[in-house]
């Protein structure tokens, strides 16, 4: 039957030939520089001067990313000249004699699901942090954090090298990769069956308030989306080992170029995947152990290129530094029980009931279901639970200086769903309740978070109105140059919020203040999006500074102060 793949495969390999050294001639930082370059100035012709900030910084990877290439390259024709023939026959036939039909129908209703539970962020029309800047200065500025196809794919997708505000289009384009997501991770871990019941109960891959800051995202949606995507996709080859570890290699440097709080998917699939050959005897000990250290091999060699290839070092609020080996071990536990932590504040007595009893059905059916002994059974699915809610925060346990928004931690959504799919598998469909009444809350908290985002934009806008409209009163005549202004306090949340944070404490920490002081975005509403002619500046030179500054006005909303020169706001 193999002979018959000769055409074809002559063909595939040369196609995929050519694709691989088109992968990575755009990943070499050097070349897509000149790329980017050559678009920029050749075909948009943008005016001189205007240069990538990260021009300089990531010319020195240029050389570094060739290495890793060409050693990718090398070890690739190298392995499959070894196997001769029958290795490419192989990865071919395993990758071409897969279904793909069926994943369209799944794939499509999956998407009307999402879109209907995105549809009151898209309604809000929200401008979610990173938005204000972009909405009005058109940068992009992935490189900062080593998102380089994140950059790449926003010129194809927004039609220039200068970006704009496209939404809702590019959260239509997440929701699509987060519906091939669920479909992708039902047919993995469901034993290549893709049924209602898993598809319904996967959908806090995306829609568990954790994910729902990433569909907030007018601009970094679809790269945060797409890394969720390439970390669930290699899966898919599982049947043959080169096309496994091939793809993942692939897939999770394509997730570290676009959002990296993705690291833990992969590590918790295979988590899964070997309990579930490992209970039901699918596979020996001997082949459940090879797949393992393929996956950890494939893992650690994108995860090292990664970091030795194309990571930029940063030293900011989400560091790359990783802990000493010293610390790794005291560091990783502390990291752990602070995400836990969280994900337990952020969670209301609903949300951790359901979240319990989802956890204790998953523990019931292995018991139940096993082919191991019941004790055994029982202790390995309890250790594949801890495991697999820890890890999904990924490689970020491992960083002196993780981040811990929401955003960095719907790798715990992702953990949610693979409990919901193994309990709502082929036998005892009934333990799928408990992750489907969960998955309704998520749904319908979509909602609820959609409406506080009108709503925070709404009181937002009144109160910067009013901020604006006494400034204007107080300094009429304010000159050309520009007027330093510092904000202090914060407008805070709107009503709406405390009313959902009373059940869904996770609100407050999704829903954003952009009238604040001590934050980066706090007052560049006022300069970016009001045209307000002023300068800001975050801290005084001298402590005792302050109280040199007269009150010149109060309100119930604020309080103006002014040295004669500069403006000190205090908002209530």
């Amino acid at each position: 039957m193999m002979g018959t793949w000769s055409t074809k495969r002559k063909i595939i390999f040369a196609l995929s030939g050519l694709a691989l050294l088109g992968f990575a001639s755009v990943l070499i930082p050097g070349i897509r520089i000149l790329i980017i370059e050559f678009i920029e100035n050749v075909i948009v012709r943008r005016p001189s001067g205007d240069v990538d900030r990260l021009h300089i910084r990531t010319q020195h990877l240029a050389f570094r990313g060739i290495m890793l290439c060409a050693i990718v390259l090398f070890w690739t024709f190298q392995e499959q000249l070894r196997r001769k023939n029958k290795a490419i026959d192989t990865v071919i036939f395993s990758i071409t004699t897969i279904n793909y039909r069926q994943f369209v129908m799944p794939v499509l209703v999956m998407f009307g699901v999402y879109l209907l539970g995105i549809s009151a962020i898209i309604r809000a029309d929200f401008l979610y942090i990173d938005d204000l800047g972009r909405s009005v200065q058109g940068y992009r500025g992935w490189e900062n954090w080593s998102r380089y196809i994140s950059s790449f794919l926003a010129i194809f997708i927004h039609g220039d090298t200068h970006i704009n505000d496209i939404s809702p289009l590019t959260q239509l384009i997440a929701a699509f990769f987060i519906a091939a997501s669920s479909v992708a991770l039902v047919y993995v871990i469901n034993d290549k069956k893709i049924t209602k019941t898993a598809l319904a109960v996967s959908i806090p891959i995306g829609l568990s308030p954790y994910f729902l800051e990433c569909f907030s995202y007018k601009f970094d949606a679809p790269y945060m989306a797409l890394s969720v995507f390439a970390s669930i996709v290699p899966f898919v080859f599982m049947k043959d080992r080169l096309a496994f570890s091939v793809v993942s290699v692939l897939g999770l440097l394509v997730m570290s170029m676009t959002y990296q709080a993705s690291s833990g998917i992969y590590i918790i699939i295979v988590i899964l995947l070997c309990f579930q050959q490992w209970s039901m005897r699918r596979k020996t000990n001997r082949e459940i152990l090879s797949f393992m250290a393929i996956s950890i091999i494939s893992f650690c060699i994108a995860m090292i290129s990664f970091r030795v290839f194309f990571m930029v070092p940063r030293d900011t609020y989400a560091g790359t530094s990783v802990f000493s080996l010293s610390q790794i071990i005291p560091g990783f536990f502390h990291n752990a029980v602070r995400y836990l932590m969280l994900v337990r504040s952020d969670f209301g007595i609903i949300w951790q009931a359901l979240l319990l009893l989802a956890g204790l059905s998953f523990l019931i059916k292995s018991v139940i279901i096993t082919k191991r002994s019941k004790f055994i059974a029982l202790l390995a699915s309890f250790a594949a639970i801890a495991l697999m809610s820890v890890l999904s925060f990924g490689v970020y346990l491992v960083l002196a200086n993780p981040l811990f928004d929401p955003r960095a931690m719907y790798g715990f959504g992702i953990f949610i769903a693979m409990l919901g799919i193994y309990a709502a598998g082929s036998v005892k469909k009934a333990f799928a309740l408990p992750a489907l009444a969960l998955c309704w809350c998520f749904f319908v908290f979509s909602f609820s978070y959609g409406n506080a985002l009108a709503g925070q934009k709404r009181y937002i806008e009144f109160r910067t109105e009013m901020l604006l409209h006494d400034l204007a009163i107080l300094f009429p005549k304010r000159g050309v140059e520009p007027q330093p202004i510092k904000i202090t306090g914060s407008a805070g949340h709107a009503p709406v919020v405390y009313n959902i944070a009373a059940r869904n404490p996770v609100i407050r920490r999704l829903v954003p203040v952009h009238l604040k002081g001590n934050w980066v975005w706090g007052g560049r509403l006022l300069v970016l999006h009001y045209n307000y002619h002023a300068t800001l500046f975050l801290r005084f030179d001298d402590t005792t500074e302050e109280a040199e500054f007269q009150q010149i006005f109060d309100s119930r909303y604020h309080t103006i102060k002014s040295d004669g020169e500069r403006v000190l706001v205090f908002l209530k």
